[in-house]
């Protein structure tokens, strides 16, 4: 799912059907068609949202009011659902803005049809963040703790150290299947996971080089990660290179 512009897609992001529930709900834009897609298929009785981002949440609202389709978020995610997301200017051009919605907040767990899945605590992308673990399958959906293994950007607000450590936690359950929200369905999810913590801490490990010799964070980012691309001054620096090295250079 994704907006379009001269009928390209921006940024595309996946929902999954699994087990009768839907696990996150896409951007705004695509609410109709994504009702319309649970109108046709009824074994959809639930939503599980990963995290409160609008890209994830866009469907929520009018799967609840057309529908009838409760929604489960995790706890921390639920009173920013109910008072409506605040969203810098390229976000809202590249996702637009989602309704408010009242969620349930998420357990330990939540039973689908034939499966269960533990609810596992991962933020850095966003304190928010959960992810989904059926056990006995060994699936992890992953929302956006993976997204690919090479991330050079981050947003300001992000915890790179934060996210390692939680991509550390789902590597530790062993998971064979990565289900992720922009990268879609992967296998050989340990390998992954692997080189995504590698290639963070390497470039962790590089920048404390470049600082011990007297660089700055903007020095070390260009020098280690090139200049900054279109998202960069589209976002006013929200999204950039230099907020991935401070991050890893925070102690």
């Amino acid at each position: 799912m994704a907006r379009t512009f001269l009928g390209r897609p921006l940024y595309g992001v996946s929902a999954y059907a699994y087990g009768g529930l839907l696990i996150d709900s896409g951007p705004p834009p695509t609410d109709r068609q994504l009702v319309e897609w649970c109108r046709a298929h009824p074994e959809v009785r639930r939503v599980v949202l990963t995290h409160h981002h609008e890209d994830h949440v866009g469907g929520a609202a009018a799967l609840r009011e057309e529908l009838g389709l409760p929604v489960h978020a995790p706890a921390s995610a639920v009173p920013i659902l109910a008072e409506g997301l605040r969203m810098p200017l390229y976000r809202r051009v590249i996702w637009s803005t989602p309704r408010r919605f009242r969620a349930e907040p998420l357990g330990d767990w939540i039973e689908g049809e034939g499966c269960r899945l533990w609810v596992i605590p991962t933020p850095g992308h966003a304190a928010t963040h959960v992810c989904l673990f059926d056990e006995e399958r060994r699936w992890l959906f992953s929302g956006d703790l993976y997204v690919h293994e090479k991330v050079r950007y981050l947003r300001r607000i992000e915890d790179a150290r934060e996210h390692i450590a939680s991509l550390r936690r789902v590597l530790a359950l062993e998971p064979e299947l990565l289900l992720c929200d922009h990268a879609g369905i992967l296998e050989h999810a340990p390998e992954r996971l692997e080189r995504k913590i590698r290639f963070w801490e390497d470039l962790a490990g590089k920048a404390r080089e470049l600082r011990d010799q007297g660089c700055s964070v903007d020095d070390i980012a260009l020098r280690l990660l090139g200049r900054d691309g279109f998202i960069s001054w589209a976002s006013f620096g929200d999204f950039s290179h230099r907020n991935l090295i401070e991050s890893l250079l925070a102690e």
